[in-house]
């Protein structure tokens, strides 16, 4: 199965909220900071959940105002 991956920058206050966000959707995806910049998350996402996963880091845009930067090609924790 290949893994998706999405990236967001944050504010370094908002992550443990992110990170709620995420573990309260049954695990929608998995966050981790990228090495060197610990104001980015990058999810990785099953297939199946993208859409919702899609959801809700546009939700996340809005209510916190992230931002969406581009993602690595693989998953970071392949």
């Amino acid at each position: 199965m290949d893994m998706l991956v999405r990236s967001i920058k944050v504010d370094r206050k908002d992550i443990g909220y992110i990170r709620w966000c995420l573990e309260s959707h049954d695990g929608i995806a998995n966050p981790t900071t990228r090495d060197g910049h610990n104001n980015i998350i990058d999810l990785t996402i099953a297939p199946d959940f993208i859409a919702d996963a899609e959801d809700l880091i546009n939700a996340l845009v809005e209510e916190l105002g992230v931002e969406k930067i581009e993602s690595p090609e693989r998953s970071p924790f392949l």
